[in-house]
């Protein structure tokens, strides 16, 4: 069974990707606590994908600089 303790020890051994699944789960099954978890963690790999990304096209832009 899974729970939101499970989500959390997930979340700190950096198993994100699983926690938000196990919080998802929870929330659709209408557990506030869950969805109050889910909001902390917040849109996941959303923000770092889009800094990495940033971060490729400036390095792009100084190799064809060169």
């Amino acid at each position: 069974m899974s729970t939101v303790t499970l989500a959390e020890m997930y979340a700190r051994q950096g198993l994100h990707g699983r926690a938000r699944e196990i919080l998802q789960r929870l929330s659709s099954d209408g557990d506030s606590q869950a969805q109050r978890k889910l909001a902390e963690m917040g849109n996941g790999a959303g923000r770092q994908i889009e800094l990495l990304t940033e971060l490729l096209s400036r390095v792009q832009k100084r190799r064809g600089e060169r």
